[in-house]
């Protein structure tokens, strides 16, 4: 006998159960993005469009990764949904940047790596980060210093050394990425990198590393090679 509920209600409390039961491990990726788009479509099977998206991007990580107008374009995505699956990713990030009571220890590129890709690995236009770290090594402020073109994003050393004074930092680590995918640090990468170590040196403020990071990869200017994670 019918119950006049929509076919998928079943369907999605079973989904939402064996998550809650046996954790993400029990469900598919495409299943963990059908789950949280009924929350923001609550009224419609969400499965199609779920599996639509995955085919499309090809992960959870470029679907989070895209922006608001690239995610609004797709039929079936309004601006609740949208900012639904861009307020995950900013809890995400937020999660992960440490606080000064919980804060963890970035004493090597893959370290950095791990905290900062996430963030700006996927972006579309270039985003250049300084990291302040304690004597002991541990990050204490995330600083975005500039959101530039796709190509290019200015930074000045004044805004970089004013930043961690300001932060009472003992050390810096920056960090930027190159949306086209390409690894290689551009000339002005460089130069930049030179003039920001010599300015540390003489404030007696190191910087560690300049690193740049892609959706998928990450290249140490300091140990002039790509970081494998």
């Amino acid at each position: 006998m019918s119950t006049g509920n929509p076919h998928y209600t079943g369907h999605r409390r079973r989904l939402r159960i064996r998550f809650r039961d046996v954790g993400k491990g029990a469900v598919t990726d495409y299943e963990l993005l059908e789950l949280l788009l009924g929350y923001a479509i609550p009224r419609k099977d969400t499965k199609p469009l779920a599996k639509e998206l995955m085919k499309e991007y090809g992960s959870l990580r470029r679907i989070f990764d895209e922006s608001f107008e690239g995610l609004e374009s797709r039929e079936g995505i309004g601006e609740y949904t949208a900012t639904l699956i861009k307020l995950v990713k900013a809890c995400m990030g937020r999660c992960l940047e440490p606080g000064r009571d919980d804060a963890v220890v970035l004493d090597n590129p893959e370290a950095v790596i791990r905290y900062i890709q996430a963030e700006i690995g996927g972006e579309r236009t270039e985003h250049f980060v300084l990291l302040c770290l304690n004597s002991a090594g541990k990050l204490i402020h995330t600083e975005y210093l500039c959101r530039g073109t796709v190509n290019m994003a200015h930074v000045y050393p004044r805004e970089v050394f004013k930043t961690a004074l300001a932060r009472d930092a003992s050390a810096l680590i920056l960090v930027h990425n190159h949306p086209s995918g390409t690894l290689t640090p551009s000339s002005h990468d460089e130069r930049l990198t030179r003039s920001l170590t010599e300015l540390g040196e003489s404030l007696g403020i190191p910087v560690h590393d300049h690193i740049i990071v892609t959706r998928d990869q990450a290249y140490s200017i300091a140990l002039g090679r790509s970081i494998r994670m």
